[in-house]
């Protein structure tokens, strides 16, 4: 679990290699199909479909205006930072797992390239101090993990909330039990593990009264590298992607 955990954290700060994928996503329960591109300067992405259909001249010229001001520096420069911010996050969260839980194995089994997968049952262990404040969700968290034995991965963690927990005393917040998330990576490139699957669900409170609704639901494929591109050149890549009719059949 350990050297798992370690090779995601080395993984992740150096990380280079610049990619393109799919992914569908839900915007009010309608799956969208977009093409993302690495950049320098972040990733860029374009709707290609919707509820499984090419965008409307209408829909097209949405999609143009929020481009648009998607490459403005301004916002560029404002994603960077936020991505910045996540990745430190997901360094921080990575980082307090073999900490956060105690372990129980299941079972292991042979994935289809011959990698040896272990299943490894996990719990809240009693007495841990979150280090941060985005590790304070372990402390009422429990499910399973998928350890990658072979390249030494995490495969997949699927985490759902058994109690209630509180942020700050529960006067910045809280999250309601049953809240859940789920990510799945794998190999996508040779030597490049990236996230295939990605599901957030929870409920709570913020600041005693504003509420707190997170439901996100994303799966990622057909990951390609491609070279350093200016932001005028990864417009036009994507302007050039063709729509991928198969999309709508991905689970």
């Amino acid at each position: 679990m350990r050297a798992a955990i370690q090779n995601e954290i080395k993984d992740d700060s150096a990380h280079s290699r610049l990619f393109t994928w799919k992914e569908r996503k839900f915007r009010e329960r309608i799956p969208l199909i977009q093409r993302i591109v690495d950049t320098p300067n972040g990733e860029l992405s374009r709707v290609m479909l919707i509820d499984g259909k090419t965008l409307t001249p209408e829909q097209q010229k949405e999609e143009d205006e929020r481009i648009r001001r998607m490459i403005e520096p301004a916002q560029l420069r404002r994603k960077q930072k936020e991505q910045k911010e996540d990745d430190e996050r997901t360094r921080k969260m990575l980082a307090a797992i073999p900490d956060a839980f105690d372990f129980q194995y299941i079972d292991s089994t042979q994935a289809a390239n011959g990698h040896k997968l272990t299943r490894i049952g996990f719990i809240a262990r009693p007495g841990f101090n979150p280090p941060s404040r985005e590790s304070m969700v372990f402390s009422g968290m429990h499910g399973e993990m998928l350890i990658d034995e072979t390249a030494q991965r995490l495969a997949k963690i699927d985490g759902t909330l058994f109690k209630e927990v509180t942020f700050g005393w529960g006067i910045l917040g809280k999250l309601y039990k049953g809240g859940r998330f789920v990510v799945e990576q794998a190999e996508v490139a040779p030597s490049h593990w990236d996230t295939t699957r990605l599901i957030l669900h929870f409920d709570g409170k913020a600041l005693f009264f504003k509420s707190i609704h997170i439901d996100d639901n994303q799966t990622s494929w057909d990951y390609q590298p491609v070279p350093p591109m200016s932001v005028d050149q990864a417009m036009q890549f994507l302007a050039s992607s063709e729509p991928d009719r198969n999309a709508v059949l991905v689970p």
